[in-house]
């Protein structure tokens, strides 16, 4: 499979692949959340086995615009769902100048070390989603990988008395890739140890000789190719949606955050077999717990009168 592979697939030395997918009870069709891929895989290998695993219909998340383009030529459907940001360990993305001085910062406070995921780990880290900045609120679920993987890293940044403040996941894609699962942060924790975090594992991985790390997806983040088009009508549900969570997720923010480390933007697609319905976009708001989160959000607004209005920015 020459294409980069969907956001959290992998590849590695597998004699066949492993599939993990959930079945869409409105849409009547399986959404293939994850999968590890042998090398020798090619996207027409993976095509034919999908379509053969899943008669009633696939769909798959995360996808390049090549593996997008190739299933829109064979009938399916296609829909741009945002941006993964990608750094490159061969390339500067430290040089700017408020950049360096935030990893210089937190350098003072901790360090950045791997550590593996066993079972006192995954229960540290379980500890530091649920004080983390968003624990309480409903979490997503099948968009990333949470659960404990032979292909995922864990990178925390630790204080000196041995205190985790932040930690992400990393999932080895294949020979020379990474991609970011996790990313959190202890809520007291000060706003440089992200920072420091990503720096550190962009210089572990650069070392190793990985040659692109994603730091993952910004949802509802418009086209970066500066093409103009005429909006169908699941892009303005999209665009409808993201302007509707900006009140419960923050994506601008998060551009903001992965933005500062100066990446390459690769727009990543929602893809199918067949025609995307409404249906389909009803069972991920499900599935992926989207639609709690847009609930915990409008109930939390309610709790105030003037919960849904944005505050002015000052000129």
């Amino acid at each position: 499979m020459q294409e980069p592979l969907p956001l959290s697939w992998t590849k590695a030395a597998l004699a066949r692949p492993v599939y993990r997918h959930r079945f869409l009870h409105f849409s009547r069709t399986t959404w293939v959340t994850f999968a590890d891929l042998p090398f020798r895989y090619t996207l027409p290998d993976v095509h034919a086995d999908l379509e053969a695993r899943f008669p009633g219909g696939f769909l798959v998340r995360g996808c390049s615009h090549g593996v997008a383009a190739f299933l829109s030529r064979n009938g399916g459907g296609v829909l741009k769902t945002g941006a993964e940001a990608l750094l490159y360990p061969q390339n500067d993305h430290f040089g700017k100048r408020s950049l360096a001085a935030l990893v210089r910062q937190a350098g003072k406070k901790g360090k950045t070390v791997e550590v593996p995921l066993d079972g006192d780990n995954l229960t540290r880290l379980s500890e530091l989603l649920r004080e983390g900045r968003h624990g309480s609120k409903p979490q997503l679920e099948h968009v990333f990988r949470t659960f404990p993987c032979s292909r995922c890293r864990c990178f925390a940044f630790v204080s000196g008395s041995g205190t985790w403040m932040a930690a992400m996941t990393v999932t080895v894609r294949g020979k020379r890739c990474a991609h970011t699962e996790l990313m959190v942060k202890r809520a007291e924790s000060p706003s440089c140890i992200m920072e420091g975090l990503v720096g550190g594992v962009f210089g572990i991985l650069g070392e190793e000789g990985v040659r692109e790390w994603s730091l993952g997806e910004v949802p509802f983040l418009p086209s970066l190719s500066g093409k103009a088009s005429s909006a169908r009508f699941d892009e303005i549900l999209l665009a409808v949606t993201a302007g509707f969570s900006r009140h419960v997720y923050d994506a601008g923010g998060l551009y903001r955050f992965k933005n500062k480390f100066a990446p390459r933007w690769r727009d990543v697609y929602l893809c199918a077999n067949r025609r995307l319905s409404l249906q389909t976009f009803v069972d991920l708001a499900i599935e992926t717990r989207y639609a709690r989160l847009l609930a915990h959000g409008v109930g939390e607004a309610f709790k105030s009168p003037f919960g849904f209005v944005q505050p002015t920015a000052k000129t």
